[in-house]
């Protein structure tokens, strides 16, 4: 095989990228692709475009249709068939078990990772105007938002970031929550009415940041290397382990968010009830080197503090 001289010994001159085939999804898979071959100018690259179950089922909620794992499986199974070199995922929809064969060895940095108000009035959550109508189809953001306005109504609203906004325009709702990230990629970050504060609304794990996942021991790894945000890949992790360790699945309001801050990481995380009558949240900070443990460390918190209880409920129910 020809090796280039931009290119890694032992890696590919041909880089095929897996993908949904929706705006946004696109939109971070050519990002991918423009930044292997900024780094490797004679590279070829092949975006392969792949329909998910969460793309085929647009009506039922998620948390009924298999949760963070409908967007992926299908892109996972191509990439375990070799007929793409790298998939491309928003990491918020990865689940934290992978197949034994499959990794992510960088992590890029991360783009806006709060959620982000728009409104068809123009006018924010907190305006004086009685029952608000609220487009979502997350249970972690329905459950936050319960938490804090109790007058809002809130609907189920899926389907791609235009999609969404056209329901909107046409009056099923009369706002979205919507992660900043996906509006701001896609050139609508004039329509966010406003970004929701951490202490109002916290992520969903991963958020803002993209997965960038092969085989483990693929030669294109060497290709990617030059992608790797240390910062980014430290929070990640920390927010990977700690919903990994509680084991919530997708029936069960989860989140968090990392941050560095030179070699440390600062942790906060939630769990809640589904109607947000409970929510616990608590933060810890700790070594980047280690963040896999502190996302621990900080579930085992949550747990001894009622989050074991809330997950057994929910459990029972279901």
């Amino acid at each position: 095989m020809k090796v280039t001289p931009t290119t890694p010994q032992g890696a590919t001159d041909l880089v095929r990228l897996g993908s949904r085939g929706s705006p946004l999804a696109l939109w971070q898979t050519r990002t991918i692709a423009e930044a292997l071959q900024a780094h490797h100018p004679d590279l070829r690259t092949e975006i392969v475009i792949i329909r998910t179950e969460g793309d085929r089922n647009r009506q039922d909620p998620l948390s009924k249709i298999g949760g963070r794992g409908i967007f992926v499986r299908e892109i996972e199974a191509a990439l375990l068939r070799r007929d793409i070199d790298i998939a491309v995922h928003s990491m918020k929809d990865m689940p934290t078990a992978q197949p034994p064969e499959l990794h992510f060895p960088v992590v890029p940095a991360r783009g806006e990772a709060r959620d982000a108000y728009v409104s068809r009035d123009g006018e924010p959550l907190t305006a004086d105007r009685g029952c608000l109508r609220v487009g979502t189809g997350s249970l972690r953001r329905r459950a936050q938002l319960l938490a804090v306005h109790e007058r809002l109504e809130l609907h189920e609203v899926r389907g791609n970031v235009d999609t969404r906004l056209r329901k909107m325009r046409e009056g099923e709702v009369d706002g979205l929550v919507l992660a900043a990230a996906g509006l701001i990629r896609l050139g609508r970050e004039a329509e966010i009415t406003e970004y929701l504060p951490m202490d109002v609304m916290l992520p969903a794990v991963g958020q803002g940041a993209l997965g960038v996942q092969t085989r483990c021991g693929a030669a294109v790894e060497a290709l990617l290397a030059p992608l790797h945000d240390a910062a980014t890949g430290w929070a990640v992790t920390a927010e990977r382990a700690f919903l990994a360790h509680l084991g919530g699945g997708c029936m069960v309001p989860i989140a968090a968010f990392g941050e560095c801050r030179g070699e440390r990481v600062y942790l906060q995380g939630l769990v809640s009830s589904p109607r947000g009558e409970q929510v616990l949240r608590h933060r810890i900070d700790g070594p980047g080197e280690q963040a896999g443990s502190l996302g621990q460390e900080l579930a085992e918190i949550l747990l001894s503090g009622g989050a074991g209880d809330i997950l057994r409920r929910v459990a029972e129910r279901g």
